[in-house]
């Protein structure tokens, strides 16, 4: 009887150390078939081009457009600034310029024909006039050499013969001026004030078109830093746009199996976000140094000795470039690389 029992429990023993040994084949077999086609790791983000958003302009912000998580394309208007104040300096600047070139209009154009013949009438009379002159002085000379008149009478004639002559000469200037036209300096001049005119108002263009400030990219609004009413400072950060189209999943491989990836590898992932659901992928690109190199906390101890700890290698795996579902930085990540 009690070697019956025995020999029952010789054999439950003997059962269960094949069983034991069994699943240890398989596990071992299932752990080395697993090793040797896939590397995996749950170290995994979805990582993303994040692009700062911000006003070139201060001013006062009349409207605020979207909110974090509105999706947003590229050249979409997101804030509009108050223009009032650029608007009245946009009127002046216009005002400037047409100004400039009616300056410049008058002096290409030279002097109107009634301008000209003013000049030459002006012209005229001053020869008339110095011709009249002259014949006073000399009169006067005649007369004072007889002893008719006095010696400040003769005087008095030569210096009114003198002026007219003066006269003269500047009525002549002035018709000569008149008939060529402006000086090529003048009409250089002219030209530079409309160019300096035009160049501000063109300054002031772009200050108004600023006023709006756009999505530089097709994304998502990630972060908003602006309320309505608010004023706001040139180069103040309003909102962070993840780029829908620079987005990729950020895995760090332990160093000791990095020997094995190459890029363009399928990846098989699962995202925590989305439970139930597969995605597939490739590596993009290896990590050139370990994480542990870039790290604020240096991996050697006060001996300057390195501590001996498993680095890991950044890499990059691409997203489906069409999918339902939303991938947002900082989900989590499982992956599982086919590295046969």
């Amino acid at each position: 009887m009690s070697s019956n029992g025995n020999g029952k429990k010789q054999k439950v023993i003997i059962g269960l150390l094949v069983a034991i040994f069994l699943v240890g084949v398989v596990g071992g077999g299932w752990y080395w078939y697993y090793s040797s086609r896939y590397v995996s790791t749950d170290d995994a983000r979805i990582s993303g081009t994040i692009v700062s958003v911000s006003s070139k302009i201060s001013g006062k912000v009349s409207e605020v457009l979207v909110l974090e998580g509105d999706t947003v394309k590229k050249g979409q208007v997101l804030v509009r600034i108050n223009p009032e104040d650029i608007l009245a300096q946009k009127a002046q600047a216009e005002a400037a310029v047409a100004a400039a070139k009616a300056k410049y209009d008058e002096v290409t154009a030279g002097a109107r024909p009634q301008e000209i013949g003013q000049a030459r009438a002006g012209s005229d009379q001053a020869l008339a006039n110095l011709t009249n002159a002259e014949k006073n002085y000399r009169r006067m000379e005649n007369l004072f050499s007889d002893g008719v008149v006095s010696a400040s009478q003769r005087d008095n004639a030569l210096a009114a013969y003198q002026v007219a002559q003066e006269t003269y000469n500047a009525a002549k200037q002035s018709l000569s001026l008149a008939v060529a036209g402006p000086r090529e300096e003048v009409i250089r001049a002219a030209e530079a004030q409309v160019k300096q005119a035009e160049a501000n108002l063109a300054a002031i263009n772009i200050k108004n078109s600023d006023t709006e400030i756009v999505a530089p990219v097709d994304g998502t609004v990630a972060l908003k830093n602006v309320n309505l009413g608010e004023v706001v400072s040139a180069g103040q950060s309003l909102f962070s746009v993840v780029s829908s189209n620079d987005l990729w999943v950020n895995a760090r491989i332990e160093e000791t199996y990095i020997g094995r990836l190459k890029v363009g590898q399928t990846v098989e992932y699962t995202i925590d976000g989305y439970p139930g659901q597969t995605f597939y992928g490739n590596v993009s690109e290896l990590g050139s140094a370990a994480s542990s190199v870039f790290a604020l906390i240096p991996t050697e101890n006060s001996s300057n000795n390195f501590t001996k700890v498993t680095q890991r290698i950044p890499i990059k795996i691409s997203l489906p470039e069409k999918s339902e579902f939303v991938f947002r930085p900082g989900m989590s990540v499982y992956i599982k690389i086919h590295v046969k």
